[in-house]
């Protein structure tokens, strides 16, 4: 379904956005990639050309609406239509509430969350022409929320209102609305995180369950869109916490908590 296709991926020069462009690529499909760093997004956007792939580059913070547009525009002057959106950038900052510079809620709320607003509010007028698809790229802390990351649940969390809301809007339009809850995943190596000061820090290995490949996440990501599936919880892990949660979310609560326990020491 994807030659021809035009697809929007933000946050993409790095990770799951990454893998995603070259898979849709690969599949005949027209991607423009986005990202805040300008260097690193126009040196993804040449290796994949060199790879045959139809990319284009369009750099923006999405936190900011007039660079939503911005990004849009300029899939529409490139190609002269959108097919698909992927709300995929992200931001993940360490902390609890108690000790968190608040300015670093605001920017994690601002990437994960307005930025997917944003994006999609630009994006609508022409996703309804092509009755294509937006799809927005959750995560397993948007089911329970986990401690010390309090902004990044919360954002992810409110993805979940947004886009049941977002369904019952377009239920009219032939527009395929689709929220993945996204486990555990290789990190890129150029991955990081802000701590509770907001200093950038690499962002550390992951030790406490086992993790997917990009390529494996981006495929299931492209089946829902090809599926036109509304909710997906991704790895058998996440699908029992998303079962255990709605049965009985104290059980989940205290899975994590006993988890949360071990990480302080």
């Amino acid at each position: 379904m994807w030659k021809d296709k035009v697809v929007v991926i933000t946050g993409s020069s790095i990770g799951i956005g990454r893998r995603l462009a070259i898979e849709i690529g690969k599949g005949g499909g027209k991607v423009v990639i986005n990202a805040r760093n300008k260097n690193r997004l126009n040196k993804t956007c040449e290796d994949l050309k060199t790879q045959g792939f139809n990319i284009s580059a369009c750099p923006g913070d999405i936190s900011k609406y007039e660079d939503c547009v911005k990004i849009i525009e300029y899939s529409i002057k490139i190609y002269g239509k959108l097919d698909v959106l992927i709300n995929n950038a992200g931001i993940n900052a360490e902390g609890t509430l108690e000790e968190i510079n608040p300015d670093i809620f605001r920017q994690v709320m601002g990437v994960l969350f307005l930025g997917s607003v944003y994006m999609s509010k630009a994006a609508i007028p022409y996703i309804k022409k092509t009755k294509g698809s937006i799809l927005f790229v959750g995560s397993l802390a948007g089911i329970h929320g986990f401690g010390n990351y309090s902004a990044y649940c919360s954002s992810k969390m409110a993805l979940t209102a947004l886009t049941e809301s977002l369904r019952m809007e377009m239920h009219k339009t032939g527009v395929h609305i689709g929220l993945a809850y996204v486990g555990f995943t290789e990190n890129d190596p150029e991955k990081t995180l802000m701590n509770k000061d907001g200093l950038i820090m690499p962002h550390p290995p992951r030790t406490m369950a086992k993790q997917k490949s990009v390529t494996k996440v981006a495929h299931q990501l492209m089946r829902m869109i090809e599926r036109r599936e509304s909710k997906s919880a991704f790895t058998l892990l996440g699908k029992l916490n998303a079962i255990v949660n709605r049965i009985s979310p104290f059980i989940v609560h205290r899975i994590l908590l006993i988890s949360y326990k071990k990480g302080q020491y």
